[in-house]
């Protein structure tokens, strides 16, 4: 019975500490990105979720304050410094921006469900996933286009075929046929990471038929990203590179060329929503600024909104907050331009 009581405590001591530790194990990845897809989901989630890693990491300090273990100095410095990192995101958007109404970070960004969405005259939204070309499907972002559908508009997921089975051009291809088929309207066109770069080059090759165009970090130069990929690469760019377009940039140029936004621009395109990722570790960022800029260079019309602690493919998160951010600008963009409010 004395040796149960004397482990007992041994546990009850320890609990505090494992409490911290597990607290900053889920919260650290929020300040170091994880360097394998595994964690660097952890990294996103964090982010995204932070609000939520606060309560806790809270929690965790208050019990290791109030503990009186021998580990309560490891348990509240543990507990503190995963606090710490929590509360990176919000600061960030605090000193940086871009700052949005406080009721918009609070409160969910679906609206009510509008019966009108479901009319074949609802202005429409055509969203294409990210996958790096090679996987995914249009049920990928269901929550994210509940979401704009909720707004009054009618949503489209649109689908493409896949590398490496599929080579360039047969995704541009497939999301054009899609559009061609559509009778004439007002028509958004969003996409995500891979699915950005098809609807910014879908808006190039089709500016009468399309009136709005949203991106969600795009490529931007396929080549470059071939010859200069992020360290740590997480997803093993040159090898999705080879697959999509069946070679090097020296194999094969005219697809590196065709399949890059920077090259397939124009004037007289439809009005841009660039949303990039501050922290992006799989889309170069200065390259979505140079592409922002020369857009402008041929007078499009681009709203440019740049989230300084977000990481590639925050919006997975659809309600994170990054994206009630974003969304934020969204709903403004496709009512000005789609229904002219």
């Amino acid at each position: 019975m004395r040796q149960e009581r004397r482990r007992f405590r041994d546990d009850t001591c320890l609990m505090p500490l494992a409490l911290a530790s597990l607290a900053l194990f889920l919260s650290i990845w929020i300040v170091i990105p994880g360097p394998t897809i595994p964690l660097f989901i952890m990294t996103v989630g964090g982010t995204e979720l932070w609000p939520t890693l606060t309560i806790f990491s809270g929690v965790a300090l208050l019990v290791a304050w109030r503990s009186h273990s021998s580990t309560r100095s490891a348990a509240a410095i543990t507990a503190l410094a995963a606090l710490l990192c929590t509360l990176v995101p919000p600061i960030a958007y605090a000193i940086k921006g871009p700052h949005i109404p406080v009721s918009a970070l609070l409160f969910s960004p679906s609206g009510r469900a509008d019966t009108t969405a479901a009319r074949p005259a609802a202005p429409l939204v055509l969203a294409i996933y990210g996958g790096a070309w090679e996987h995914g499907s249009p049920k990928k972002d269901a929550q994210f286009n509940a979401i704009v559908a909720s707004w009054g508009y009618r949503v489209i997921a649109l689908n493409y075929p896949h590398a490496p089975g599929a080579r360039w051009p047969a995704q541009r291809d497939a999301v054009l046929r899609q559009i061609d088929s559509l009778p004439n309207g007002r028509i958004a066109v969003l996409g995500h990471s891979s699915g950005a770069q098809l609807a910014m080059i879908s808006a190039a090759l089709r500016p009468h038929r399309i009136s709005a165009l949203i991106t969600y970090e795009s490529p931007v130069d396929l080549r470059l990203a071939y010859e200069y990929p992020p360290q740590p690469d997480l997803i093993n760019i040159r090898r999705i590179m080879l697959d999509v377009c069946g070679g090097t940039p020296e194999q094969q140029p005219a697809c590196y060329r065709s399949g890059s936004p920077r090259y397939v621009v124009h004037a007289g395109m439809p009005p841009v929503l660039m949303i990039a990722a501050g922290r992006d570790h799989v889309v170069d960022l200065r390259l979505e600024r140079f592409l922002r800029d020369e857009l402008r260079g041929y007078g499009v019309n681009v709203t440019y909104v740049e989230l300084p602690w977000a990481d590639h493919a925050f919006e997975d998160v659809a309600t994170g907050f990054h994206n009630r951010v974003a969304l934020w600008y969204v709903r403004r963009f496709l009512d000005l331009h789609l229904k002219g409010t």
